[in-house]
């Protein structure tokens, strides 16, 4: 049939979520994109954001570190930033408050990519393409980006003076 009618009642092959699309069994699950809307790989997959269960630890933990101690590194820093007399050591204090503030950016991600893997769990297969073309997906991204440029900057400069 032109309209496709005559392939639904078969059991050889796999329909794409599209319905109009038909690709062999023999396809289904071998880690290459068959149908157009990529249901021929979502639909068995059970792969998660974060696979590793050492990464995913270690995700929680130097993220929870990062965050608290990078934090109270940099508060710490710009409250008794007043009381520095020579311009050199302003300069280190301004240097080592923009390190530990990339850092705490790069804990926040750590953190956010380990909270993201426990919401999706194992239907981020499915909810991949959704989630690649998402807002905090792009968000995510960026804040890695900028804390780590910070964090190298700085450093650099740092090692400079």
């Amino acid at each position: 049939c032109g309209d496709g009618t005559d392939e639904d009642s078969c059991n050889n092959h796999f329909v794409c979520n599209d319905k109009r699309s038909y690709i062999p069994l023999s396809s289904l699950c071998d880690e290459n994109y068959d149908c157009l809307d990529l249901s021929d790989e979502t639909s068995c997959c059970q792969r998660q954001l974060i696979n590793d269960v050492s990464l995913k630890l270690s995700s929680w933990f130097i993220g929870t570190l990062s965050i608290i101690l990078n934090g109270i590194i940099s508060v710490r820093n710009l409250y008794t930033m007043k009381s520095v007399k020579t311009f050199s050591a302003l300069t280190d204090k301004v240097l080592i408050t923009l390190i530990s503030t990339g850092d705490w950016l790069v804990g926040i991600y750590l953190f956010s990519l380990a909270s993201i893997d426990v919401y999706f769990g194992k239907s981020f297969c499915s909810r991949q393409l959704d989630w690649l073309v998402s807002s905090p997906c792009s968000v995510l991204g960026v804040v890695s980006t900028v804390g780590s440029q910070i964090s190298l900057f700085s450093m650099t400069i740092l090692s400079v003076t």
